[in-house]
C-alpha cells in the first residue's frame, strides 16, 4: 500500500491459513494503535469498506464485531463505526489485582479452592479463535473448573486459553491455583478486559455442581483479557450463585476522580 492510501486500505494474503476477518481486525487494530486511526475517526460503511478490501460484508461485520469487542470500536447505529480513543494509563493496571476469583475470596476472608472438572488441549472453535485471535490450526486449552469459598461452591469458571502463548499445561497445573498467578508466572498478566453480566438460571448439570436447585438465579459473565501487548489470553465464562455472590462497582460523577 502507498503512503497517500486510507489507513483502513490493509494488505490481506488470502493464501494465509489465518482467517480473512481475523487479518483485517489486525489491519485495522494495528492502525489504531500506531496511531494512523485516531479515536473519533469514522470507518467507511460496511459496504464501501468491503469494497476498499476487496471482501465480503460479511466478512467486515466479523472483523468489526471483533475489534468492538476488544473495546478498540464504537458501533452506533444510525450513524457509523468509531475509533474510540486511547485508554487512559490506569488501564494497565494488572486485572489479577482486581477481579481474580482466588484474591476476591481471600478478601472477603474465605479460604479459595477450586476442582478440575475437566481439562483438554485442541483446536479452537471459530468464535474462540475470533475472539483469541487464532488460525483454525492453532491449539487452545479449554479448562472448566467448580470454585469453592472455605470449601463452599460458589462459581463455575470456564476458561479458554491459547496454548501457544502458555506452554505445556496439564490439569495439575491448574488444580488448585489462581489461573491469573499462573499467567503472571509466565510474562502474561492480563492488563484489560471487557465482561459482560447478565442473569440466567441454573439447568440441571449446573445446579448439581453449584449445589443449588434446578432453576435457581445465577449471575452470568463472559470474559476477554489482554496483556500488555494486545494479545487476547483468556475467553473466560462463568456462572456464579446469585445467593453466595455479588459484584461491586464504584461510581462517580463526571469529572470527578
Amino acid at each position: 500500500m502507498s503512503a497517500s492510501s486510507p489507513p483502513w486500505a490493509i494488505p490481506l494474503d488470502p493464501a494465509s491459513a489465518t482467517p480473512v476477518y481475523v487479518q483485517v481486525a489486525h489491519g485495522l487494530a494495528a492502525r489504531i494503535e500506531n496511531g494512523r486511526l485516531e479515536g473519533g475517526t469514522a470507518l467507511p460503511a460496511e459496504r464501501d469498506l468491503a469494497g476498499a478490501l476487496g471482501v465480503s460484508r460479511v466478512t467486515v461485520r466479523q472483523a468489526l464485531a471483533l475489534l468492538a469487542q476488544q473495546g478498540l470500536l464504537t458501533r452506533r447505529h444510525g450513524s457509523g463505526t468509531f475509533v474510540n480513543p486511547p485508554a487512559p494509563a490506569l488501564a494497565a493496571r494488572p486485572l489479577g489485582l482486581l477481579t481474580g476469583f482466588s484474591e476476591d475470596v481471600r478478601s472477603r476472608g474465605q479460604t479459595p479452592g477450586a476442582r478440575v472438572l475437566s481439562f483438554e488441549c485442541a483446536r479452537p472453535t471459530p468464535q474462540e479463535a475470533m475472539t483469541l485471535a487464532l488460525s483454525p490450526q492453532d491449539r487452545v486449552y479449554r479448562l472448566r473448573r467448580l470454585r469453592t469459598a472455605d470449601g463452599e461452591p460458589l462459581a463455575v469458571e470456564e476458561s479458554t486459553l491459547p496454548a501457544a502463548l502458555t506452554g505445556l499445561l496439564s490439569d495439575a497445573d491448574v488444580t488448585d491455583a489462581s489461573l491469573y498467578a499462573l499467567l503472571a508466572a509466565r510474562g502474561l498478566s492480563p492488563v484489560r478486559a471487557v465482561r459482560h453480566l447478565r442473569a440466567v438460571n441454573a439447568g440441571e448439570q449446573m445446579a448439581g455442581w453449584l449445589h443449588v436447585p434446578p432453576g435457581a438465579a445465577l449471575l452470568a459473565t463472559e470474559r476477554v483479557s489482554w496483556t500488555a501487548a494486545g494479545q487476547p489470553v483468556e475467553h473466560a465464562r462463568a456462572h456464579y450463585r446469585g445467593d453466595r455472590y455479588d459484584f461491586v462497582m464504584e461510581l462517580h460523577g463526571e469529572g470527578q476522580p
